[in-house]
């Protein structure tokens, strides 16, 4: 299925922002939204122990499933950040993925001005989605 994700501004600077904070480790945390719109970005914490990885703390999920369900919304997906590579899938990023048709977004930090690419894990590889910003 071929659709266009929806972003809102808020969602792109706090995974920017985040990425930022955490750098030189991957930052990481979850997508709210619903549909193909995410709203909001949710940050937890990156409990990996290599900085070139990213592990969400399984609380920081629950509680992020949680207060998505109080206000009618879900976890849609996940983001993490490359802090010195581009925004592409790694092999590693492809071995972990767990979560069948749920959008990840990687903000690549290697240039001066942050790249972010949206994709969806469908049949175990990662399809490019198309994204629009949105107020």
């Amino acid at each position: 299925m071929k659709y266009e994700v929806n972003l809102s501004a808020r969602c792109i600077a706090a995974i920017v922002t985040h990425a930022r904070a955490e750098a030189p480790r991957e930052c990481c945390g979850m997508l709210i939204g619903t549909g193909t719109s995410v709203l909001e970005a949710a940050a937890a914490r990156n409990i990996a122990e290599r900085p070139t990885r990213f592990l969400i703390d399984p609380q920081n999920h629950i509680d992020a499933i949680r207060r998505a369900r109080e206000r009618g919304l879900a976890v849609l997906g996940f983001y993490h950040s490359h802090p010195h590579s581009s925004p592409v899938p790694s092999e590693t990023d492809v071995e972990e993925a767990t979560y069948p048709d749920h959008l990840y977004v990687i903000v690549g930090l290697e240039r001066d001005t942050p790249e972010i690419r949206c994709f969806r894990l469908t049949d175990g590889n990662f399809l490019e989605l198309p994204f629009v910003t949105v107020d």
